[in-house]
C-alpha cells in the first residue's frame, strides 16, 4: 500500500471547510447593504447630489460609533431573523441615523421590483470600494472581501437561489413584525439576556449555514478562555449545547467545536458524553486546539503533517478526562502511549505535559525547569511540582522548609512570565500547606493576600482554580473565629462565582464541614448526622471522623468506636492530617473508663503527627495528655508539662473553640497546682483569661462548655468560702441554662 492509500485509510478527517461554508445568506447580503447605503451617505470631499445618489449627509462621532458597534455584533454573531435585525436598527443602542435607516428601507422594499440586478450592482459597488483602500479597513473590510471572493465563484443560478432567499427572508420578517409590533426596547432587552437567537434553516437558504467559519472559531475561542478563566461569565450548559449542535451541524469537521462540547460536559459530569465528544474531536484531526486547553492556554508547537503528532495530544486529553474521573489506570496507560509518540516527535511541550500529569499521579517529585526555558516547558513542569508539593507533605518523606523553598522558587518563575493560573494555583497550594502544618493564620494570610492581588490580563480578572480554594479557606477561617455569618456568605459568594465542577465539590465541602461543626457546637445531633451523609458523597474519610465526633459528643461510645475503627481499618490509604485526628478521637472513646488506653493512642497519634510535621496536631494531643493528668488522675502539677508545651500554638493558630478549651484547661491545672490557700488570688488573677474562654463558647453558641465552665467557677469559689461569687456564677448558669437548656449529661465532657 502506498503513503497516499494509507493516509486516505485512516480514519483521522481534515480540518478544511467545505464548500457549504462558503454560501452566503441573506442575512449577510442584507448586512452588505447596510455598509453599502452607508457609504453612499457618508460626507466626503468629493460626495456630490445626482438622481441616483441621494444626498449625503453629516455624521456625527455617536452615530458612526454605533453604526460601527452594530457592525461588529452583526458580523461576528451568528445570523438572526429580519425581524430582529430591524430591532437593532432602530435601538437606542445600535439605531442607524434616520436617513441612513430610511435609505435602507427604501432599497429593501425595491428588491423585487428591482429584481437580480440589484446584486450584480452590489457586486460592483463592493469592488470599488474594495479598490479604495483608504475607506474600508479593518474587519468591515475583511468582511467586504470575503463577501465579494464569495460571489465571485458563484453561478447565475446560485446567484438567483440568494436573490430568491433574501426576497422570502425580508417578507417573513415584515410578516413577523406586522404579527407582533415588538417595541424596540423589547428586543433589545431579549437580545442583550440571549446573544443568539434560534433561526429556522429556511431563513437563510437552502445550501447556506447560519455559522460562517470566523464566526465559529470566535465562538468556540471565547467560551473556551471564559471556562478556563472565568465560567460564570461563560453560557449555561444547557445553552452552550445548543449553540455547539448548531456549529457542528454546520461544521461537521471542526474538531475545536467537538472538543468544547466535551469540556462543557466536564462542567455537569458528563462521562459518557464527554468520552464521545473528545473522540469526535480526535477522529477530526486537530492539534493547536486540544493541546492548547491541556497546556492551560500556554503556546504550542506548530501541526505536524504525521498523524503521529496530531495522536499525542489525543491520547493526553484522553488520560487527563480518566483522571478526571478517577480511572488512574486508564490515565496512565494514556500517558505511556501519548510518551511514546511525544519522543517519536520530539515535542518537548507534550512531553512536560505528560511528566507533569504522570509526577500528579504517582505522587512523584517534578524537576524545576531553567530560567530560560520556554513558557511551555516552566508551565507544564509547575504543574507537576505543585502535585508533588501535596504528595510530598501527605507522605511525609521532606522537610516543610525544603517545600517552602520549592514552592518559592517556583512562584519565582511564574511570577516572572505573568501566569495567572499557576500564580494563583501556587498561592492556594501555600495556604493548604500553611493548614496542613497547623499554621492556619499563615494560611489566612495568603488567602487574604490571593484575594486582594489585582490578577488581571488584558483587562480580564482571573477567575480559577485557585480562587475557590482560597475562598473556601478563608470561610473555614471565619467559621471557626465564631463569624459564622460572614462564613455563609463567603460560601455563597464562592457558589455565585463557580457554579460548575469541579469547583462545587470545594465549597461543597466547606459548606457541609461548616454547617456540621456549627451543629456539633449547638448540640444538634440530628442535623450534624444529616450532614455527615452530604458530606460523605464528597470527602467519605472526612465525613466518617465528623460522624465519630457527633457520636462522642451524643456519648454514643459504642459507634463512636466501631466508625474510628472502620476508618483506621484502612490507614494506609488515609491522608495523615486524618489518620491522627481518627486516633485522638479514638483515645477519646478511652477517658471515661480506661486511662491508659487513651494514654497509649494519643501515644500513638503524636508520633505520626511528629512524623510528619503535624505540628497543631501535636499540641492538640498535649492537650488532650494534660486533661487526662488533670481531670482523671488528678496530677496538677504534671499535667502542666504538656499543657504549658501547648498552649503557644493552640493561642497562635487554633480556632476560638480550641483556645478556650486550652485555657480553661491551663487555668484549672495552675487553681489546683497551688495550695489551698493559694488558690483564690490565683482564681482572681485568672479571672480575665476565663471571661474571655466563656465569651467565646457563647459566641460559638457550645452553651454546654460555657455552663461547664460556669459549674466549676461556682463550686471552686463555694469551696474557698466566696459566696457571692459562687452565686454570680451559679445565677448565670440558671440563666443560660432556662435559654438554651443542656441535660447534664452532656456536660463536663472533653471532645
Amino acid at each position: 500500500m502506498s503513503k497516499n492509500e494509507a493516509e486516505n485509510a485512516c480514519f483521522w478527517l481534515s480540518n478544511q471547510s467545505t464548500s457549504k461554508m462558503d454560501v452566503l445568506t441573506p442575512h449577510k447580503m442584507v448586512v452588505v447593504f447596510l455598509i453599502q447605503e452607508y457609504m453612499r451617505l457618508k460626507k466626503t470631499p468629493d460626495s456630490g447630489t445626482t438622481e441616483e445618489q441621494p444626498p449625503a449627509i453629516e455624521l456625527s462621532f455617536a452615530d458612526r460609533k454605533r453604526f460601527c458597534m452594530l457592525l461588529l455584533k452583526l458580523i461576528q454573531y451568528p445570523d438572526m431573523p429580519y425581524k430582529d435585525l430591524h430591532g437593532l436598527l432602530v435601538s437606542p443602542t445600535y439605531g442607524l441615523h434616520p436617513v441612513h435607516l430610511e435609505e435602507f428601507t427604501k432599497l429593501m422594499k425595491l428588491l423585487k421590483s428591482v429584481g437580480i440586478d440589484v446584486l450584480f450592482d452590489l457586486y460592483n459597488d463592493i469592488d470599488k470600494l474594495i479598490m479604495d483602500s483608504s475607506v474600508l479597513i479593518g474587519i468591515v473590510g475583511l468582511h467586504l472581501r470575503k463577501v465579494f471572493v464569495t460571489m465571485d465563484k458563484m453561478n447565475f443560478q446560485e446567484v438567483m437561489e440568494l436573490y430568491q432567499a433574501t426576497i422570502a427572508y425580508y417578507d417573513k420578517g415584515m410578516d413577523a413584525m406586522e404579527a407582533e409590533k415588538q417595541d424596540a426596547s423589547e428586543v433589545e432587552a431579549s437580545l442583550q439576556h440571549s446573544q443568539y437567537k434560534p433561526i429556522e434553516p429556511s431563513d437563510h437558504g437552502t445550501f447556506a449555514a447560519k455559522w460562517s467559519v470566523k464566526q465559529s472559531e470566535l465562538f468556540v475561542a471565547q467560551q473556551t478562555a471564559l471556562l478556563k478563566e472565568n465560567e460564570v461569565k461563560a453560557l449555561p450548559p444547557n445553552e452552550l449545547q445548543e449553540r455547539l449542535d448548531e456549529i457542528i451541524h454546520d461544521r461537521p469537521q471542526y474538531s475545536q467545536a467537538y472538543f468544547l462540547q466535551y469540556l462543557n460536559n466536564l462542567r455537569v459530569r458528563d462521562v459518557n458524553n464527554a468520552i464521545q465528544a473528545l473522540h469526535r474531536s480526535f477522529d477530526r484531526g486537530t492539534t493547536a486546539s486540544s493541546a492548547a486547553v491541556a497546556n492551560g492556554g500556554s503556546s504550542v508547537p506548530a501541526a505536524s503533517e504525521s498523524y503521529t503528532k496530531e495522536y499525542q495530544y489525543c491520547n493526553l486529553n484522553l488520560a487527563i478526562l480518566h483522571s478526571h474521573f478517577g480511572h488512574q489506570q486508564h490515565a496512565l496507560k494514556s500517558l505511556q502511549e501519548c510518551i511514546t509518540l511525544a519522543h517519536d516527535n520530539g515535542d518537548l511541550t507534550c512531553l512536560h505535559l505528560a511528566q507533569s500529569w504522570i509526577a500528579r499521579l504517582n505522587n512523584h517529585d517534578t524537576p524545576i525547569p531553567e530560567k530560560n526555558s520556554s513558557i511551555s516547558a516552566i508551565h507544564a513542569t509547575s504543574l507537576g511540582v505543585l502535585a508533588g508539593l501535596q504528595s510530598s507533605c501527605q507522605a511525609g518523606d521532606a522537610l516543610p522548609s525544603k517545600l517552602f523553598g520549592l514552592l518559592m522558587l517556583n512562584d519565582h518563575l511564574n511570577c516572572q512570565r505573568s501566569m495567572m493560573d499557576l500564580v494563583a494555583n501556587g498561592t492556594a497550594v501555600r495556604a493548604a500547606l500553611w493548614t496542613v502544618y497547623g499554621k492556619h493564620e499563615m494560611a489566612s494570610l495568603c488567602a487574604q493576600i490571593l484575594m486582594n492581588a489585582d490578577l488581571k490580563s488584558l483587562d480580564k480578572i482571573y477567575n480559577g482554580e485557585g480562587i475557590c480554594q482560597v475562598i473556601c479557606t478563608i470561610a473555614v477561617r471565619l467559621a471557626f473565629l465564631g463569624e459564622f455569618n460572614l462564613a455563609i456568605v463567603m460560601v455563597k459568594h464562592a457558589k455565585d462565582r463557580f457554579p460548575r465542577y469541579p469547583h462545587t465539590v470545594a465549597w461543597s465541602v466547606t459548606d457541609h464541614y461548616i454547617t456540621l461543626t456549627r451543629a456539633i457546637y449547638r448540640g444538634h445531633w440530628a442535623e450534624a448526622i444529616n450532614e455527615c451523609q452530604r458530606l460523605r458523597s464528597f470527602d467519605k474519610p472526612l465525613a466518617l471522623l465528623q460522624f465519630a465526633h457527633v457520636m462522642l459528643a451524643k456519648l454514643d461510645i459504642t459507634t463512636a468506636k466501631t466508625v474510628i475503627l472502620r476508618l483506621l481499618k484502612n490507614s494506609d490509604e488515609l491522608e495523615p492530617l486524618i489518620h491522627v485526628r481518627a486516633l485522638i478521637l479514638y483515645a477519646n472513646t478511652f477517658m471515661p473508663a480506661h486511662h491508659a488506653g487513651a494514654l497509649s493512642e494519643l501515644g500513638k497519634a503524636q508520633d505520626l503527627a511528629r512524623k510528619y510535621y503535624l505540628e497543631y496536631e501535636d499540641a492538640m494531643i498535649d492537650l488532650h495528655i494534660g486533661y487526662i493528668y488533670l481531670v482523671h488522675m488528678h496530677v496538677p502539677r504534671q499535667a502542666l508539662v504538656p499543657l504549658k508545651s501547648c498552649l503557644e500554638t493552640i493561642l497562635a493558630n487554633g480556632p476560638i473553640y480550641d483556645k478556650s478549651r486550652a485555657i480553661f484547661t491551663f487555668a484549672r491545672a495552675l487553681v489546683e497546682a497551688e495550695e489551698k490557700q493559694n488558690r483564690l488570688e490565683k482564681l482572681v488573677t485568672l479571672m480575665p483569661m476565663l471571661e474571655e474562654a466563656m465569651e467565646n463558647f457563647e459566641k460559638l453558641e457550645c452553651y454546654s462548655k460555657a455552663k461547664d465552665m460556669y459549674i466549676y467557677l461556682a463550686k471552686t469559689f463555694h469551696s474557698l468560702g466566696q459566696h457571692d461569687e459562687k452565686n454570680r456564677f451559679a445565677y448565670r448558669y440558671r440563666v443560660l441554662q432556662e435559654q438554651f437548656p443542656t441535660e447534664l449529661q452532656y456536660l463536663n465532657i472533653f471532645h
